[in-house]
């Protein structure tokens, strides 16, 4: 058999949803069929290491400009010398560049891979997505909201687009339970404490704003509640000093970045994911469910197509701290429903965002688009 070249291209792979969705897919190939290989457009990060120590072969570009047309240039020799059959780009500069370049080079089947609703989309970003629509074989859709974005805003040909839901990678450390227990130690979380937990960047459009406003009122009624914020981003110092101003610093605990969030997933009693302006389908959402928590999240992008209201967890409007805080405090009242809704959860999770099921639909499409010989 000969095997097909397969390049997956992003712009870089730090710690988040999409990168970690990228990294599942090219582990998880079936290497017999598959010769594949990573470009970072920018630069690396967390995510391309990992890659990297697992013996995935993996390119930085360190392009400097997206604005020099010869960047187009540029990639297009380089996808004629590496003889790539398969282009699938993650994102919107990786999918932008990356397909100019292939309609250039010629490469035979071209995938943009779409994560998120992009609202905030220009007249001209619509129409240079619609005009690269027609040389793309498909586009990957997170979810079925994201794919009523593609259709109903950007004006994309409905055939050109597929549904192929996120799955997360579940641990399987032998370890596991010495780590949880070790950073329940280090973040000073007794046993009596009822835990949320968000994973997710910090940025204005995830909601950890409203999330504190939520915890804050919890939390005049609930003493034993605490709350876990894992993650980076522009705004954490912004949201330290809310917390600190709202008087609930010392119950909030911020973790930073962590590659592999599981061990905190297992301390935490509920998972809360709070965005309030955009969210493809939350790769966080997918995790919690695996390690059986019961979710909250908003009614917003392809959040309602994890969440089941009152089957795996509460759905609440977007930038309602009140309604967040009421779904907090029905969770804190019950134990019983809790572990209901993480049962349910997990029951999803495993049939329908299980790494395999993914797997198993990417390779199809691939299939399905390369010529047979």
């Amino acid at each position: 058999m000969i095997k097909k070249k397969v390049l997956h291209l992003v712009e870089d792979l730090r710690v988040g949803g999409l990168e970690r969705v990228l990294a599942t897919i090219v582990l998880g190939l079936d290497k017999r069929k598959f010769d594949v290989e990573v470009w970072c457009l920018a630069e690396g990060g967390e995510i391309a290491a990992e890659l990297v120590r697992k013996g995935t072969r993996l390119r930085i570009l360190a392009l400097k400009s997206y604005y020099n047309p010869l960047t187009i240039v540029f990639l297009a020799r380089l996808l004629i010398k590496s003889r790539i059959s398969i282009l699938h780009t993650h994102g919107y500069f990786a999918g932008t560049f990356g397909r100019l370049a292939a309609i250039l080079a010629g490469t035979p089947i071209v995938i943009a891979h779409v994560h998120t609703t992009y609202y905030g989309f220009s007249r001209r970003n619509r129409l240079i997505e619609k005009f690269l629509a027609h040389f793309t074989d498909r586009i990957v859709c997170v979810s079925r909201a994201v794919r009523k974005f593609v259709v109903d805003v950007e004006k994309i040909n409905p055939a050109r687009t597929c549904v192929i839901y996120n799955a997360a990678r579940v641990s399987d450390s032998p370890d596991l339970a010495e780590r949880v227990e070790n950073e329940r130690l280090q973040l000073d979380i007794a046993e009596k404490d009822f835990v949320a937990i968000s994973v997710a960047s910090l940025a204005p459009h995830k909601g950890h704003r409203v999330l504190l406003d939520a915890a804050g009122a919890v939390l005049r009624e609930y003493p034993e509640f605490k709350l876990l914020i894992v993650g980076a981003g522009p705004m954490r110092a912004a949201l330290e000093a809310q917390a600190k101003k709202t008087g609930i610093s010392d119950r909030t605990i911020f973790t930073g970045l962590r590659e592999d969030v599981f061990p905190l997933l297992k301390i935490a009693h509920i998972f809360i994911l709070a965005s309030t302006e955009r969210e493809g389908l939350g790769i966080a959402l997918v995790e919690a469910m695996a390690a059986g928590l019961p979710l909250i999240g908003t009614r917003l992008g392809g959040i309602p197509e994890v969440i089941e209201e009152n089957v795996n967890g509460l759905l609440v409007p977007p930038g309602d701290a009140v309604a967040l805080a009421a779904a907090i405090s029905k969770l804190l009242h019950s134990k019983e429903v809790t572990e209901r809704m993480g049962r349910e959860g997990r029951k999803k999770y495993q049939m329908k965002f299980t790494v395999a099921r993914m797997i198993r639909e990417i390779e199809s499409l691939y299939e399905a688009l390369l010529p047979s010989s």
